[in-house]
């Protein structure tokens, strides 16, 4: 049987979920709060604390509460029954090597999400109609996506081709003198928790953007914080992630190695070197906001931090407004200048 746990309130047996703006459990039916500690207490006491019951097939599991039958996907680690809205947390694929080591709540809800886009859209005259839809922009789903944090040392060198340009005239002719230098650089760089996405369902672009994270409000991993909220288990592993963050903090280097050569006019890389070494890993889980939004056939992708406030994703134009737009600005000064001539009598 699968080692699946619902979170529950203790009073009355309704779902709870986390708030963590508060930093507490919350039963929207009784309206009881409960602190991490009570839950912890209640289910040491409890030890016929529910479970879902994993049914034949390998991704069905069904509600301890309603009965209803409940499919996940491979990588879902929490859910919630879309019938009596009970999250459901598939402990399995929070355990072993799938347990995480630290998680950021969210601190922003689903409100500040659904304002935070619609801001994002506000002003745009050829937004296509998608976009303002209040039934798909309640879409809006919190997630906590999978991270890996990479703490790295990199012993990085860099040479450039510099030069000084000076210029000056007398009453004849105007002067140019430059000056080539080769200039080498080179540092002992420590990277602290350099994260890297771990789901491949989500855009890389877009996970790298919503940066940075606040990692001083880490918390210790606690299954009970997912509730109300869709968690996934990484499917892109550490050693996978790595390579991708390789690439990165050599880019960081060669840009800091190349900033600390200042008093040229100009510097171009010639050559650069790095010898990385992997000091730590952890596995974590960081609260985003996401939202899909279909278009001409193509997703676009939007997520919002939920512990920063920040908002990415880009808006497409929507080219029939466009065409529109621009016929429109095209024949209302033309009806307007007619009128002023009729008005003025002249005639054709």
């Amino acid at each position: 049987m699968a080692n699946v746990v619902n979170e529950k309130c203790p009073t009355c047996n309704a779902p709870l979920k986390y708030d963590a703006k508060k930093d507490q459990f919350k039963c929207e039916y009784c309206a009881n709060v409960y602190s991490l500690e009570d839950l912890e207490n209640y289910k040491k006491k409890n030890e016929n604390f529910k479970s879902l019951e994993k049914m034949s097939d390998m991704d069905g599991y069904r509600c301890s509460s309603c009965g209803a039958e409940i499919i996940t996907g491979d990588n879902v680690a929490s859910t919630s029954c879309v019938y009596c809205k009970n999250t459901a947390l598939i402990k399995e694929r929070l355990t072993g090597l799938y347990a995480p080591s630290k998680i950021i709540t969210f601190k922003y809800n689903k409100e500040d999400a659904i304002n935070a886009f619609k801001k994002k859209c506000k002003g745009r005259l050829l937004l296509p109609k998608q976009f303002s839809d209040i039934k798909n922009i309640q879409g809006m789903e919190g997630l906590y996506v999978p991270f890996w944090l990479y703490d790295c040392n990199n012993d990085a060198s860099l040479t450039a081709k510099c030069t000084k340009v000076m210029s000056w005239s007398d009453s004849r002719y105007h002067y140019t003198k430059t000056d080539t230098y080769n200039v080498s650089r080179a540092g002992n760089l420590d990277f602290v928790r350099i994260p890297a996405d771990g789901s491949s369902r989500f855009d890389d672009t877009i996970m790298s953007a919503i940066e940075p994270f606040n990692y001083e409000e880490f918390k210790d991993f606690n299954m009970s914080y997912l509730s109300g909220y869709i968690s996934e288990k990484y499917d892109v592993d550490s050693e996978k992630a790595y390579n991708v963050t390789v690439d990165r903090i050599k880019e960081d280097s060669k840009r800091y190695l190349l900033d600390s050569i200042v008093g040229y006019t100009t510097k171009i890389t010639t050559s650069n070197s790095d010898r990385l070494k992997l000091n730590k890993t952890d596995y974590v889980l960081l609260p985003v906001w996401v939202l899909n939004l279909k278009f001409k056939d193509k997703i676009y992708h939007f997520a919002y931090n939920g512990q920063t406030g920040k908002m990415v994703g880009e808006i497409p134009v929507d080219f029939k407004k466009l065409v529109l737009t621009i016929i429109i600005s095209f024949i209302v000064p033309f009806i307007i200048i007619l009128l002023i001539f009729v008005s003025q009598g002249y005639r054709w």
